[in-house]
């Protein structure tokens, strides 16, 4: 499974809460979703527990819906940034390689993230 962020900022602030520091040369790409490909919005008052750290709400529904190959691309609040949706791609739908993607570019991390 591909984890992405729908924004730039949400994709880092889930990389930080995750890692706490970021390895040197992280870069990023930018993941094209044509009109047509089947995606599902991940519905939260289907999913009790959704929020809580362990993930275990969470991460069994993902499961699922990648074992099932309902969708190329599940849409999936964030946690850490609520009102912002993450993006989960299963490479091994069908229609995976119908996505398009951007050439790399470099994360530029500001240094007071990481200010005690």
């Amino acid at each position: 499974m591909l984890y992405a962020s729908e924004h730039y900022s949400t994709a880092m602030l889930e990389k930080l809460v995750r890692l706490g520091e970021m390895p040197p040369r992280q870069h990023f790409i930018e993941i094209e979703i044509d009109a047509g490909l089947s995606y599902e919005e991940f519905n939260e008052a289907l999913v009790p527990g959704w929020h809580e750290p362990n993930m275990a709400a969470a991460r069994a529904f993902g499961a699922r819906w990648y074992a099932e190959a309902r969708s190329v691309v599940l849409f999936a609040p964030s946690v850490v940034a609520r009102v912002d949706r993450n993006v989960l791609i299963n490479p091994g739908h069908p229609e995976f390689a119908k996505l398009r993607a951007s050439r790399e570019r470099p994360i530029w991390w500001d240094e007071r993230l990481f200010a005690t």
